[in-house]
């Protein structure tokens, strides 16, 4: 239900506390306030997907689509100083009965079976500092704003490294105010070295190609440099975001590279309260081998007819011949083997309000990947509370 949560993220990236309107408010006294919230969510899905025999198969199933339970407070300091924690936990709507005993080797009761963000932090007219986990500022600013939706997303770049579950760790990140319609944020990722090292890309490269080396998190301890500027003029929001990744390595037996840097760009265009459309440019720049940069270039759009919303977006994918290793897998056949390869990614999706808590989703996509790996559709259902 990213499509929903949309909000929340842009206020916590202002340093505000967004209420929700679901959201139900367990007490408010004497400048501290609690609110409980969360959501069930159930989908379809029919998606190509390679098997362990290496052919590729449409397969369906029933799913949970990030049924959550979160819980958010503040408490007002002085006037000009407001602390603050969120924690979101997510649970298998799907099979939630046993479902530790069943998936994960573990025993006793089922329950909440994975985090999602969690953090603290003080916000005033200074701006925002917080520390925890969230999401990341380039994810935020530069591709949510093109592809939000409820299942189905364009690829980008943070998957490229690995996804969500190390880059989104252990940030401290500050936040100004919005002055002249300019903003700016600039944080860290810090591993320390008490941080297990671990593997992030390898069991995405095709099982027939060995690498000479291993994708790994940062062992001895690294603090990673992102940041990012927004203008915000008019009907226009403009932004810009930088990633040195620097907790991420690529380890050889003779030498350790960095994975390389993050960058992009957005451009939306909120045309009125129904329309809104957005473009991006992000890159890769690699450096855990030569040619191994991708470029992304997107287009989004969203509208609201009245009992939902309308919705799609294009991407062009631009990657060198070893950079195939982590957009295409299938298709790679080796460090400085191949050739280069283009994408053309689509996404199409619709909404329908059932009450206002409550709503129905249909998604297609096409990634144009070999054999078509990836392509499908999906349908569900949401209860916010």
């Amino acid at each position: 239900m990213k499509k929903t949560l949309l909000a929340t993220a842009i206020a916590g990236a202002l340093g505000t506390m967004a209420a929700g309107a679901q959201a139900a408010t367990v007490y408010n006294q004497d400048g501290s306030k609690l609110d409980v919230y969360g959501n069930v969510q159930l989908g379809w899905r029919n998606i190509k997907d390679t098997q362990d025999d290496g052919t590729v198969e449409s397969n369906d199933d029933l799913f949970d689509n990030g049924s959550t339970i979160g819980f958010r407070g503040e408490h007002i300091i002085n006037p000009d100083l407001t602390g603050y924690f969120r924690a979101e936990f997510e649970f298998n709507a799907d099979r939630q009965k046993g479902y530790y005993s069943e998936s994960s080797g573990k025993s006793g009761n089922s329950g909440l079976s994975t985090g999602d963000q969690a953090y603290l932090g003080l916000t005033g007219n200074f701006g925002d500092l917080r520390i925890g986990s969230w999401d990341d500022l380039l994810d935020d600013w530069v591709q949510d704003p093109v592809s939000n939706n409820e299942y189905f997303d364009n690829t980008d770049s943070s998957a490229d490294v690995g996804g969500s579950t190390y880059r989104e760790a252990n940030k401290v990140t500050y936040t100004s105010p919005v002055t002249g319609g300019l903003q700016f944020a600039i944080g860290t990722r810090y591993f320390g070295d008490a941080e297990d090292t671990q593997d992030f890309q390898n069991s995405a490269i095709n099982d027939n190609v060995t690498l000479p080396g291993d994708f790994q998190t940062d062992e001895s301890g690294s603090a990673a440099l992102f940041g990012g500027l927004r203008y915000m003029v008019g009907d226009w929001t403009l932004a810009a975001v930088y990633d040195d990744l620097k907790n991420f390595k690529y380890v050889t037996d003779d030498r350790e590279r960095d994975y390389g840097q993050q960058f992009g760009l957005n451009a939306t265009w909120q045309m009125n309260d129904d329309l809104r459309i957005s473009t991006k440019w992000e890159q890769l720049h690699a450096q855990w081998a030569d040619d191994a940069d991708v470029n992304r270039y997107g287009i989004g759009a969203r509208y609201s007819y009245g009992m939902g919303d309308v919705y799609g977006s294009y991407q062009y994918v631009d990657a060198d011949r070893n950079a195939v290793a982590v957009t295409d897998s299938d298709a790679f056949t080796g460090l400085n083997q191949g050739d280069d390869e283009s994408y053309n990614e689509f996404i199409l999706g619709a909404t329908y309000n059932l009450s206002s808590q409550m709503y129905v989703w249909l998604e297609g996509a096409k990634y144009d990947r070999e054999e078509d790996v990836g392509d499908g559709f999906a349908t569900g259902i949401a209860y916010s509370f």
